[in-house]
């Protein structure tokens, strides 16, 4: 892997969400309805695959609704963020980060819905994705060529509507539903800097089936089209730069 250097980017992550309780557990709080799928989807990856995922200690949560809150207490990971400990760590350890992540990312996206398929959360129901509405739930999809007309609905609005003929078919629907984290970044991968042994994946409240190209995709979502990690991205998952392309333009409708 080419080695690369950059200032490291600390937490971005919104402030009040996450509590650090002590050094055993941290709590999490917001909608109920997004915390019901994170929770989900933790128990499902855990159940499912030997990715390192804190285990849920503790769920408060209220009736759901649009407007109701709630928390949930998990088990605090050991490990530096990736992207602060990145540029100090040694080939080798690097190496081992990347062989880890690659096999862990595997096991994830050989993950499939049950019958034929659909585009949601790991329990079947609405999934949860802030690219596409940050307030609300969306789907769930039965087919990719659904999830796709969505992408590309917004520019029947534009002043220019002839343009879902110049994008959606750069969109192909023949793409597998796989299980995708849909919101991986630098910040939520826990190392052994020393080691480059992986120690936890979080923030799993996006994660559920999405069509192939979508985990790619949305690893590169706002500011994370970082040179370097876009050259993990290229080591650990197969790359859609077409479909990311398109979407990139989409997002801005």
């Amino acid at each position: 892997m080419a080695d690369a250097t950059f200032d490291a980017p600390r937490t971005l992550r919104p402030p009040g969400r996450i509590v650090f309780q002590d050094s055993d557990t941290v709590r999490k709080l917001g909608p109920a309805w997004r915390l019901q799928r994170e929770v989900e989807a933790m128990d499902f990856v855990r159940r499912h695959t030997s990715l390192p995922v804190p285990a849920v200690l503790e769920i408060h949560l209220e009736p759901s609704g649009d407007n109701e809150h709630g928390w949930f207490v998990m088990e605090r990971l050991p490990g530096s963020e990736l992207g602060v400990a990145w540029p100090n760590m040694s080939e080798g350890a690097r190496g081992e980060t990347i062989r880890q992540l690659r096999s862990y990312f595997e096991q994830l996206h050989n993950l499939r819905p049950d019958g034929a398929g659909w585009i949601g959360s790991c329990s079947g129901g609405p999934a949860y994705d802030h690219r596409l509405d940050n307030r609300s739930t969306c789907g769930p999809f039965s087919t990719v060529g659904d999830f796709h007309d969505l992408l590309v609905a917004p520019l029947k609005e534009c002043p220019r509507p002839e343009w879902v003929e110049k994008y959606r078919p750069r969109l192909p629907d023949n793409h597998e539903i796989r299980f995708a984290h849909a919101d991986l970044s630098w910040e939520n991968i826990l190392l052994d800097p020393d080691t480059g042994h992986v120690t936890g994946i979080l923030d799993w409240e996006m994660a559920g089936f999405w069509p192939a190209w979508w985990e790619y995709r949305k690893a590169l979502f706002g500011a994370r089209c970082q040179p370097w990690w876009t050259q993990v991205l290229r080591e650990i998952m197969t790359g859609y730069p077409e479909e990311t392309e398109v979407d990139m333009d989409l997002e801005m409708f």
